[in-house]
């Protein structure tokens, strides 16, 4: 007799996983070329097994941090003054400052 347990539904009636699962799905690319059904974890956009659970603290709470010359907030100031360098310099060409045969020239990047 049942009478006194539950409701018991086996395993794979119980889930919903798939195509017609409600909830937020993974929906990366496998390596199958199809998208990934599995849920997405709470609070992300991928699943466990496609980078969900990824991702370390930023800064000193990181522990890799050493000394923060490389910290997006260094390398956006960084950006920002050599914006300003340049700036100075294409107003010191336009009111005559610099000839136009003169060495100095941005400094940019080599590829």
């Amino acid at each position: 007799m049942t009478q006194g347990l539950p409701n018991v539904r086996p395993m794979h009636k119980r889930w919903r996983f798939g195509p017609q699962w409600p909830g937020q799905q993974c929906g990366a690319t496998t390596r199958r070329g199809t998208e990934c059904q599995k849920p997405a974890l709470v609070g992300k956009k991928r699943c466990q097994l496609h980078g969900g659970r990824a991702g370390a603290p930023s800064g000193e709470r990181n522990g890799n941090f050493k000394n923060g010359r490389w910290t997006k907030e260094a390398l956006r100031q960084s950006k920002e003054a050599g914006a300003r360098i340049r700036a100075l310099i294409a107003l010191g060409y336009g009111i005559g400052m610099f000839d136009a045969g003169s060495k100095l020239v941005p400094n940019r990047k080599r590829r």
